[in-house]
């Protein structure tokens, strides 16, 4: 059977006419190569050597990466670390946070991360971003301190024995001294210090590894120490101490290098000033805070005294190598000075205020101090103001979680407040 087709002056058979053709095949057929083909085939593949580059040096990188964490990445950290996420998580009731586990001294409160922390006369508590309790812990010490260094807490009974090292998701460890605790540290690393006393001796010093292992002793003999503090490695520690001469007050700082045994030599020494608390900084540098004065040491050790110039210390806090002192020129004025000392004993900061100032706190380069029911922020480097909120007239002590945001410990209730930007 046959059809013609249209538009055509011939006839072609059935089959012939239904033939398809690939314009592909047809321009091959002619020899001549069809646009899409050349493009396919200008297309080059990677070279797999190039894979094989780039699988080498991201191994390269990781192993950097875990060679220069790797006092971070032991099986206990490890586990720690996914306990507090674990346990961290969750949704509170939001602050304020209503007080009921007793007093808080403001000593015993602060941030723990982004985390309020505080103790009680009888808990051990912290809470989230949304005041949920994460960690609520009951001890029995009398006279209970607060020292917090990366994902540790130590409580220690002040005057007592008992001591014991928290992280989030339980009590890591809880011993008895074998005499009477002076003052205690913790450091990033997860070592820790205790001062007590000490049979024939001032005082001793008692430096153990996170492992519970004692790796350094040393025993006072000239004057009775008073505070101690560690590095972030807990290779060396700060020690004040203090001794009667010629009917007199001395007060004396060591910085002991805890690989090497033998009597050390004070390295600063203040008269008719108590030394009670010290700092040890990242950088090396530290500080000792005194009533009358305190002691700057810069990373080489080289100690400058700052003289209160017989202002009142109302309080005062170091971190990240700078130390903040809040002076009132008299008890209970309406005025006092916030001054900002580096290492070197250099004024980093300084500002006169028109309130009583009680507490200050410093997180990179914002300090906060709390004063006249108000928290203001400054910057440290440039010397102005940068925020303030209302903290209430019942405020006692500020914590800076970061540059913005505090947690404010009151009478009955811990606070968090965001900082508007100043007038």
């Amino acid at each position: 059977m046959r059809r013609k087709k249209r538009g055509s002056h011939f006839d072609l058979p059935e089959d012939e006419a239904d033939i398809q053709v690939n314009p592909d095949q047809a321009g091959e057929a002619a020899g001549v190569s069809p646009p899409g083909n050349s493009r396919r085939k200008k297309k080059k593949r990677i070279p797999g050597w190039v894979y094989r580059v780039i699988v080498i040096l991201a191994v390269a990188a990781l192993g950097v990466v875990v060679w220069f964490n790797r006092d971070n990445l032991t099986l206990e950290k490890i586990s720690l670390w996914i306990q507090e996420k674990v346990v961290g998580s969750g949704i509170g009731d939001g602050y304020p946070y209503a007080i009921d586990n007793g007093e808080i001294a403001v000593k015993n409160f602060g941030a723990w991360g982004q985390d309020s922390v505080f103790v009680s006369d009888s808990y051990l508590t912290v809470l989230n971003a949304t005041a949920k309790e994460v960690v609520s812990r009951q001890h029995s010490f009398g006279s209970p301190v607060l020292k917090t260094a990366g994902d540790k807490a130590l409580i220690y009974n002040l005057g007592g024995t008992g001591y014991q090292i928290e992280a989030y998701a339980s009590t890591v460890r809880k011993e008895s001294a074998e005499a009477k605790i002076l003052a205690g540290a913790l450091a990033a690393n997860g070592s820790y210090a205790l001062l007590t006393e000490g049979e024939g001796c001032y005082g001793q010093l008692m430096v153990y590894t996170a492992q519970n292992e004692e790796k350094f002793l040393y025993r006072f003999s000239k004057y009775y120490p008073t505070s101690v503090s560690l590095n972030a490695a807990a290779t060396e520690a700060l020690v004040t101490a203090v001794s009667a001469q010629d009917g007199g007050l001395v007060s004396v700082v060591y910085k002991l290098d805890l690989s090497q045994e033998g009597e050390a030599q004070p390295v600063a020494e203040y008269s008719e000033n108590l030394l009670f608390d010290s700092f040890f900084y990242a950088d090396g540098s530290g500080a000792a805070v005194g009533d009358a004065g305190a002691v700057l040491l810069d990373t080489a050790g080289k100690a400058e005294k700052f003289d209160y110039q017989g202002a009142e210390l109302t309080s005062y806090t170091g971190k990240d190598g700078l130390t903040a002192f809040c002076l009132s020129p008299y008890e209970n004025a309406a005025s006092g000075e916030l001054v900002i000392l580096s290492g070197s004993g250099q004024k980093a900061f300084s500002v006169e205020l028109q309130a009583v100032l009680k507490s200050v706190s410093i997180f990179g380069n914002t300090v906060a101090v709390l004063g006249g029911g108000e928290v203001r922020a400054y910057s440290i480097a440039e010397g102005t103001a940068l925020s303030t909120a209302e903290a209430g007239s019942d405020s006692r002590a500020v914590a800076l979680l970061d540059e913005s945001n505090a947690y404010v410990l009151a009478m009955s209730e811990i606070r968090r407040l965001e900082l508007a930007a100043a007038e």
